[in-house]
């Protein structure tokens, strides 16, 4: 094992340690200046006061990790990208501790999206004949990619709704990032990719059911952001030599595979609010993970199901890279819409061939009341008196 082995595993074994031993000093700092996220009736799943901060382990690792690997130097338009993260982790910080508004928020991450489009270089070019579509002009490529950087940081963010759901969904995710620059030569890529995942990995210890901190704003936007970044690379991948072999030309559609959760809960949210009149920025319980769970899954079960989604989506993608381009990406729509909540639709389907009954099996989708409403708000009053107390 050469000496830039070696810095590379003791640089991971950085990162992980920088968030076990992070955690508990932030749970400490957020009672100490009752910063919680509080439990909330309406839309949220948690009966106890959290911390929020979690966020902040995993930007300071993610740092610690990637700036002690040795492949900064190798990464174009590093100080960009960083200067990028640091903005996003300021504005994920105020939000989770006093709000920020949306619009604000979102224009800081239209600059965040700027900055490593023109600093780094981190531009959608090539389609690879997705719909018959190939290169693009620079006049529709900078459009679309921040398009792109801003959906993808906003849906990581939506998804964060259930303990251990997004920090999972990423952590499964960036393996796949990671496979995939590994086997194109972009080491830089791929180290970058595996620090989050050891990073995500360590935070789960803390943030898997039940939670004892969660990521917050802070956290998802950062995390979000890298994912963008990584997925506007890997679209560019079909120009390397080296990925040919293994992925031929449905590069440009992988990465909608490894975030197919998120992608699929933004874009159905969306979809809905919009045809309810609602903005789509207005929070709400329609959620991919609010539809599992009022289904019947438990929490600790939606998340796992999430998960297998997220890893069978991913690896059939994978195995049928070789055929066209556009059959991958319907063999990704047609996974999606078949292992996700469709607003009941497969269930309304199967009622009318006779094969369900939906009541049955299932509670109907406009029924987001949890059956243990009352228990929760007791829990959450008397959290609140003891508090006062």
């Amino acid at each position: 094992m050469d000496l830039s082995m070696i810095q590379a595993v003791l640089s991971g074994i950085a990162a992980f340690t920088a968030v076990h031993f992070l955690i508990p000093l932030l749970i400490k700092i957020s009672y100490h200046f009752n910063l919680y996220d509080k439990p909330d009736v309406n839309r949220k799943l948690h009966t106890r006061y959290i911390s929020p901060l979690g966020g902040v382990a995993i930007f300071i690792s993610l740092f610690i990790g990637f700036s002690l690997s040795g492949y900064p130097d190798q990464f174009p338009g590093f100080a960009y990208f960083s200067s990028a993260l640091v903005l996003l982790f300021f504005t994920g910080l105020k939000d989770d501790i006093m709000e920020i508004s949306t619009y604000k928020k979102l224009s800081i991450e239209i600059f965040s999206a700027m900055l490593i489009v023109f600093g780094c270089g981190a531009v959608i070019f090539e389609f690879g004949g997705i719909f018959g579509l190939n290169a693009v002009p620079l006049y529709i490529s900078v459009p679309l990619t921040l398009f792109t950087v801003v959906v993808v940081m906003n849906a990581f963010n939506l998804i964060d709704g259930v303990d251990g759901l997004a920090g999972g969904i990423g952590f499964i995710a960036s393996l796949f990032f990671a496979v995939g620059f590994y086997l194109s030569g972009e080491i830089h890529f791929f180290y970058l990719s595996m620090i989050v995942a050891i990073t995500l990995g360590s935070f789960l210890i803390h943030n898997f059911q039940p939670a004892k901190i969660f990521m917050g704003d802070t956290g998802s936007l950062v995390v979000g952001f890298v994912f963008a970044f990584l997925s506007v690379r890997f679209i560019g991948l079909n120009q390397v030599a080296g990925d040919i072999n293994f992925f031929v030309n449905s590069v440009p559609v992988l990465p909608i595979a490894f975030l197919s959760v998120p992608l699929y809960d933004t874009f159905t949210v969306v979809l809905k609010r919009l045809f309810r009149g609602d903005s789509p920025f207005t929070p709400g319980r329609d959620h991919v993970h609010h539809q599992l769970l009022n289904m019947g899954f438990s929490p600790k079960h939606t998340t796992l199901y999430l998960y297998g989604v997220t890893l069978l989506i991913s690896t059939v993608a994978i195995a049928i890279s070789a055929l066209n381009i556009n059959i991958v990406l319907a063999a990704i729509i047609f996974s999606m819409t078949v292992l996700m909540p469709t607003n009941g639709s497969k269930r309304r389907i199967l009622q009318f061939t006779g094969l369900i009954n939906i009541e049955k099996h299932f509670r109907s989708d406009s029924d987001y009341q949890s059956p243990s409403l009352g228990e929760k708000e007791r829990s959450i009053k008397e959290k609140e008196n003891s508090m006062v107390g």
